[in-house]
């Protein structure tokens, strides 16, 4: 197993991103297969297919949005997770903000340590505490009023990671309105 990569210090920029993986089963378990991450704005920025170390055993389709086809019609957009690395350590200084849900497990499966982030699994806990979450799912419904993650082919990382950036807005925005009637 390769060494996690610290992100680096960047030009002063302080920009927000959102992050989501999936997620494939391999001989080694789950390893990451795609990642996508978008401005603050919504705007894709970077989508790729990752190729596992490891021989995928199961496409995780049913939560991944991935099948073996993504990956035999894509071939020359596929990275490896050292390019996949490369190319976020280049974007991504480590002043940014990374937003998403559940962002351990998207940060261990790419490898990188990050220390400005903000998941929306703990900005909206569970009623119960941990180790409860509620779903990305239902945050958007809720928050939202939008329905995500419907598709009968999986999670989509683009839609999950904008809605991560939307709820964060939506919450910021509510905090000032909330703030500015308190005065």
């Amino acid at each position: 197993m390769s060494e996690a990569t610290r992100t680096r210090a960047s030009d002063g920029k302080h920009q927000i991103f959102g992050l989501d993986c999936e997620m494939c089963f391999t001989g080694r378990g789950l390893e990451l297969c795609k990642v996508s991450v978008v401005a603050s704005d919504g705007r894709l920025l970077y989508e790729r297919l990752v190729k596992p170390e490891c021989q995928i055993v199961d496409y995780n389709t049913r939560f991944s949005g991935i099948s073996e086809q993504d990956f035999t019609a894509r071939g020359q957009n596929i990275r490896t997770l050292k390019e996949v690395q490369q190319d976020l350590l280049k974007m991504i200084g480590a002043e940014a903000i990374l937003v998403g849900h559940g962002l351990e497990n998207d940060l261990r499966a790419l490898k990188i340590i990050h220390r400005n982030i903000i998941d929306t699994s703990v900005v909206f806990p569970h009623t119960s505490g941990l180790p409860f979450r509620r779903s990305l799912k239902s945050l958007a419904k809720t928050f939202l009023k939008r329905d995500i993650q419907t598709a009968a082919t999986g999670h989509d990382s683009l839609e999950d990671s904008r809605a991560c950036i939307e709820l964060m807005l939506w919450r910021v925005r509510k905090d000032f309105r909330t703030s500015i009637n308190a005065h």
